[in-house]
């Protein structure tokens, strides 16, 4: 991976769009048709007509749900962040009186270090007003990393490094916010940047981003877009970069409303006085929710989602901002597949733990559409598994040939769902196609797995009652959904 990095790839640069999409296309469209052909010849329409109407009722709606965000995010991306560009560039000076830089980093390899530290001085050497750097760090041999990669970068008399030790990342951060906010010393005029150790940042970022700050008085948080430099094997690599793709359309879409479904711990912008402040402080190093079942959960992960929610519920603004770039360096481990699903684990169980807190809210306090979307997230991963349960139970019910037009639907609906990611930038392939199929089902069926057991976290358990709580309980819990979920979806398709 350190040779990917040795020359980044620009993003803005042509990549073969129309020629990978064009050829993906026809290789997808010449496989439906070839089935289509095959499914007339053989099987009987009427036979499974109201099954699979209501199956497709159900499409149309989620489709629909798709097609408002795919309105949505290219007419934020085409039309109104363009307009902020232009303004937030024409500021004659954008910059905070002092930026803070918070990054914890953990057993990361030495020359991940040292690129994070050269990125990092770099882009603070484009700002004209003093810059803090809080490294924490898990030990002496990482101290000295970190002193070797700084002894590398140029000097610069505005940069100040202040080193930390952590006992975790969330109380590393919190201790580097008290140290931070003791230096502002009450500076109104500042920012914070919340970033990983295995974070590199793209050209520029600083410059472009700062100005919104001053441009729009009530965003509090913003976020970035992210490229991922990826090891392993080439669909592991696919996968990631599918996976950003979505990630963007989805903050284009939610940042048109001044909002976003997270502050990405990889890489964030917040208000000094926000993220300086005790409350937030406090929610980063001790966040935790009251479940009915396991009782009082705490989080070891997900640090962004706690700070994303402090901003949700103090009514800022959030922006995203498509422009500018990260680069998250990836490691797919010895066990692809299984590093795959244990990152899915992760996300989505960081995810369905502060969805329900930030639902209660409330429409009128966060808006209509970002509460739409927070419930979608609740919604979806079960009618993702509605198609493919009902045409198992179709294929036993009625005919085994329901699968052949159950395979052109799924290649129809997922190419022109890739080709919509084409024109947004993404370089689609071959791979792509069923890669998202892996990150629907299968993703989805993490999900609810997930949520029947909301203490699992990949880093520590949770405390309190959810320890007198027997493991089976989350497995059964899982089966009984389940079980449930294929009752109503029989009941649907078959009557």
């Amino acid at each position: 991976m350190e040779a990917q990095t040795a020359a980044l790839p620009d993003p803005i640069a042509p990549r073969g769009h129309l020629y990978s999409l064009v050829l993906t296309s026809l290789i997808y469209l010449g496989l439906i048709l070839a089935i289509w052909l095959f499914a007339q010849e053989l099987y009987d329409k009427e036979r499974s007509a109201s099954g699979l109407l209501a199956i497709g009722t159900l499409g149309i709606c989620r489709y629909g749900w798709l097609l408002v965000n795919l309105v949505r995010s290219y007419f934020y991306r085409f039309y109104t962040y363009p307009r902020l560009r232009k303004a937030a560039d024409a500021m004659e000076f954008p910059f905070p009186e002092r930026l803070h830089f918070i990054i914890p980093t953990y057993q990361e390899k030495p020359w991940v270090t040292r690129k994070m530290l050269t990125s990092v001085t770099r882009e603070a050497a484009s700002l004209p007003c003093p810059v803090h750097l809080y490294i924490t760090t898990g030990g002496p041999e990482e101290d000295a990393v970190v002193r070797e990669g700084l002894a590398e970068c140029h000097a610069n008399p505005l940069l100040t490094v202040h080193m930390m030790r952590q006992s975790g990342k969330r109380n590393g951060m919190a201790f580097a916010l008290r140290a931070a906010a003791r230096m502002n010393g009450g500076e109104p005029n500042s920012v914070v940047v919340l970033m990983d150790g295995d974070t590199l940042l793209g050209p520029g970022i600083l410059r472009k981003s700062l100005p919104f700050f001053s441009l729009l008085p009530k965003v509090g948080g913003l976020t970035t877009n992210n490229i991922a430099i990826t090891t392993g094997p080439n669909w592991y690599r696919r996968w990631y970069a599918l996976r950003f793709a979505l990630r963007n359309r989805y903050m284009c879409s939610t940042s048109l409303s001044h909002k976003v479904l997270t502050l990405t711990g990889r890489f964030s912008f917040i208000r000094g006085d926000i993220a300086l402040s005790d409350e937030f402080i406090e929610r980063v190093e001790t966040d935790s929710v009251d479940d009915w079942m396991y009782g009082k959960i705490e989080f070891k992960t997900g640090d962004d989602k706690s700070t994303w929610y402090t901003l949700l519920r103090n009514g800022w603004d959030m922006l995203y901002l498509p422009d500018t770039y990260i680069y998250c360096l990836e490691n797919a481990g010895e066990k692809p597949f299984r590093e795959s699903v244990g990152k899915m684990r992760r996300w989505f169980g960081n995810m369905l733990r502060n969805n329900g807190r930030a639902l209660a809210l409330g429409p009128q306090r966060i808006g209509a559409f970002t509460w739409l979307s927070l419930l979608d997230q609740r919604i979806s991963m079960w009618t993702s598994l509605v198609l493919p349960t009902a045409v198992l139970m179709l294929i036993f019910s009625e005919s085994p040939m329901v699968l052949l037009y159950f395979t052109t639907w799924v290649l129809a609906t997922r190419l022109i769902y890739l080709s919509a990611l084409a024109v947004e930038g993404h370089q689609i392939s071959v791979w792509d196609l069923p890669l998202l199929l892996y990150q629907q089902w299968v993703g989805s069926f993490i999900k609810i797995q997930t949520l029947s057991d909301l203490r699992r976290q990949k880093w520590g358990a949770a405390r309190g009652d959810a320890k007198n709580i027997s493991g089976w309980f989350g497995t059964a819990q899982t089966i009984l959904w389940l079980l449930i979920f294929a009752l109503l979806v029989g009941v649907l398709v078959v009557g």
